[in-house]
């Protein structure tokens, strides 16, 4: 009978070792995907020459955003850069439980949303502690144009990526017989994920959607860490 019944909370994905992996999954996708919602609140108080992947590329105006917005370029950053590792150990975790339950749908998303976030973690990295000090130099346009055009596609690959993967993630979750999180949730996700595929590819074709783009990301951000909080608290 005891075999059996923990055959049971196995076949429920309830065991207490997934219920402690999905509390400390979903605690660490919610304080990540918070500061990823303040960093995005930073980009938007920046010059959106420099802070956003900008259609067409315009040198001077991306120039003078990072010299003028060197300040919240630093603190979004700063913050992006801690808050992105926070939020791919998360998203690891969750990998990982969705694998133990041998949903392919959902191991695919997650994967995604954790590649994602690690290039987004460059993408913090460049416009936090490169973009400013190298549009400031006497020099440095040259080097300057280099790493904008690679912030600019790091940030639409990473957007995409997040978008696919929320999408994928979330689908398979209402999905599931015992879903993490609740539907509204999940579809607001899965929406966003979709409008940051479609904005992050329009980017790519030259068109100038880039709000879309970074509004996508701050408005995923905002639902993942909802997201995170429902993972953490659900009773289990």
């Amino acid at each position: 009978m005891i075999a059996s019944a923990t055959l049971d909370l196995r076949d429920a994905g309830l065991e207490p070792a997934a219920g402690s992996n999905l509390r400390t999954a979903g605690a660490a996708v919610a304080l990540g995907s918070f500061g990823v919602t303040v960093t995005s609140v930073l980009y938007a108080l920046s010059p959106p020459a420099a802070a956003l992947p900008a259609q067409p590329f315009d040198q001077a105006l991306a120039l003078a955003g990072a010299v003028a917005g060197a300040r919240t370029l630093l603190a979004a950053g700063t913050i992006g850069i801690f808050s992105d590792i926070v939020f791919a150990v998360g998203a690891l975790l969750l990998t990982l439980e969705v694998a133990r339950r041998g949903r392919g749908l959902g191991v695919a998303g997650w994967i995604a949303i954790l590649l994602s976030v690690v290039v987004f973690t460059f993408v913090d990295a460049i416009v936090g502690f490169v973009l400013g000090p190298v549009a400031a130099m006497t020099d440095g346009a040259g080097a300057f144009v280099a790493f904008k055009r690679l912030f600019d596609s790091l940030f639409l690959l990473g957007t995409a990526a997040f978008g696919a993967g929320a999408l994928l993630a979330l689908v398979d979750d209402m999905r599931s017989a015992a879903p993490v999180a609740s539907k509204p949730v999940a579809l607001a996700g899965a929406s966003t994920g979709v409008g940051a595929v479609l904005t992050a590819g329009a980017c790519f074709a030259g068109f100038p959607l880039e709000q879309g783009v970074g509004i996508s990301i701050g408005l995923g951000s905002a639902i993942f860490a909802a997201l995170g909080l429902q993972i953490a608290l659900k009773p289990r």
